[in-house]
C-alpha cells in the first residue's frame, strides 16, 4: 500500500514538473528575455541622448522629453507583447499598431524635425553654421547660427534671432547668399546754407552725405545711399538717410561710427541725427 502511495506521489510530482516545464517555463523565459531587452534598449537610448546633450546637439529638456517618449513606446510595446504571449489574440497586434500610430500622431512635429535634422546633416553644403541664406516664402534671410535636432537659429540683418523648425527649413525653397547687407535708416535735421537756394541746398547736402560716407568707406556702395527729403523749410530740412552696411548684423559700434562721421562732416550745418531703424 505504501509503495502504491509513493508511486502516485512520484507520478504527481512528475506531472507537475512536466506541466511547469511545458506550460510555465517557456513564458517565464520569454518574460525574462523581454525584460532584459527593455532594460538594454532604454539604457542605449539614455546613453545616446546623453552624448547628444553633452555635444550641445539637444538641450536637457528635449533629451528628457525624448527619453520619456521612447520609454512610453517601449513599455507599451512590451505590455502588448506580454498580453499576446498569454492570449494569442490577433486584436492585440492591432492594438499595438494603434498605439504606435497615436504616438506618432501626437509627436509628428518633433519626429519630422528630428528626421529633417539628419537630412540637413547629410546636406552640409547647404545647411551649415555661418551660411548666409534666404527663405523667400517666409521672408527670412540671415546667417545660420546653429542647427539642433528640433530647430535652426538664424540671425537676421537686424540682429534678431529667428527659430525655425527643421521640417519647415527642409521643405522651403532656400537661397544661398554670398553676402548680406543691412540698412541703417537715420533721421537727419540740418540747417540749410543761407547763400544757396533751398533746392540747390538739398542737392548740395545729398552730395556731401554721399561723399562723406564714401570717403569713410562706410557704405557698401556710395551710389546705393538713399537720401529722402521728409520736410523742408526756408532755413531747415529734415532728411531720411538710408545707409547700406555690409554684414548680417550692423553692430552698435558701426552705427555709432556712421552717426559720428556724419556729425563731424556736416558740422557747419549743425546736424541732429536720430537712428530710426536697422534692417
Amino acid at each position: 500500500m505504501v509503495e502504491i502511495t509513493d508511486a502516485v506521489a512520484q507520478l504527481n510530482t512528475t506531472k507537475i514538473l512536466i506541466y511547469v516545464k511545458n506550460t510555465l517555463l517557456g513564458p517565464i523565459v520569454k518574460l525574462v528575455l523581454l525584460a532584459i531587452i527593455v532594460f538594454i534598449t532604454l539604457r542605449i537610448v539614455r546613453f545616446i541622448l546623453g552624448r547628444l546633450q553633452r555635444r550641445d546637439v539637444i538641450s536637457s529638456t528635449v533629451a528628457e522629453h525624448l527619453y520619456k517618449l521612447t520609454s512610453l513606446a517601449v513599455y507599451a510595446t512590451a505590455a502588448v507583447i506580454i498580453i499576446y504571449m498569454f492570449t494569442s489574440i490577433r486584436e492585440v497586434i492591432y492594438a499595438l499598431i494603434a498605439i504606435f500610430v497615436a504616438i506618432l500622431a501626437a509627436n509628428w512635429s518633433m519626429i519630422a524635425d528630428i528626421t529633417a535634422y539628419y537630412i540637413m546633416l547629410a546636406s552640409r553644403q547647404v545647411y551649415r553654421s555661418a551660411s548666409l541664406v534666404e527663405l523667400p516664402r517666409l521672408g527670412v534671410k540671415g546667417k545660420i547660427v546653429s542647427i539642433n535636432m528640433l530647430h535652426t537659429r538664424i540671425r537676421t540683418p537686424a540682429g534678431r534671432i529667428v527659430y525655425i523648425p527643421n521640417h519647415i527649413i527642409v521643405s522651403e525653397p532656400i537661397v544661398q547668399l554670398t553676402g548680406i547687407q543691412g540698412v541703417i535708416s537715420l533721421e537727419l535735421e540740418v540747417k540749410l546754407p543761407k547763400d544757396v537756394r533751398t533746392s540747390n541746398s538739398l542737392e548740395y547736402i545729398e552730395r556731401k552725405i554721399r561723399n562723406i560716407l564714401g570717403e569713410a568707406r562706410i557704405a557698401t556702395r556710395p551710389q546705393d545711399i538713399v537720401v529722402l527729403v521728409d520736410e523742408a523749410t526756408v532755413d531747415k530740412a529734415r532728411l531720411i538717410v538710408q545707409v547700406p552696411i555690409a554684414g548680417v548684423e550692423p553692430r552698435p559700434s558701426t552705427i555709432n561710427n556712421v552717426v559720428s562721421i556724419l556729425v563731424n562732416g556736416l558740422k557747419e550745418l549743425e546736424p541732429s541725427i536720430r537712428v530710426k531703424t536697422v534692417t
